[in-house]
């Protein structure tokens, strides 16, 4: 949270050292099927649909969904799951 507060480019990864490029998919049906809880993943669908009705989910719920998408399954930029949790969420803060 303290570097992204205090490092204006610390979302843009090519300009911030402290940041390693990682070959992200770009697939937008599955990040389309994710954030609108499409996934054959009862967890993750579960999750995403109560973030669509609430625009509120648990501190491990956001964890879990933001690492299905980036590492875990999808392999889909941070950047992508920012703009669906800033859409959604009623608390988003980019650098939580």
């Amino acid at each position: 949270y303290t570097d992204a507060t205090n490092n204006p480019c610390f979302y843009n990864m090519d300009s911030t050292p402290i940041c390693v490029m990682i070959p992200w998919d770009r697939n937008p049906k599955a990040l389309a099927k994710w954030a609108e809880g499409r996934r054959s993943f009862p967890w993750i669908h579960a999750i995403m649909t109560q973030l669509t009705l609430d625009g509120r989910i648990d501190h491990l719920a956001r964890h879990a969904v933001a690492c299905f998408l980036t590492r875990g399954h999808l392999r889909i930029t941070w950047k992508e799951g920012l703009k669906v949790f800033e859409e959604l969420l009623l608390d988003a803060d980019w650098r939580v």
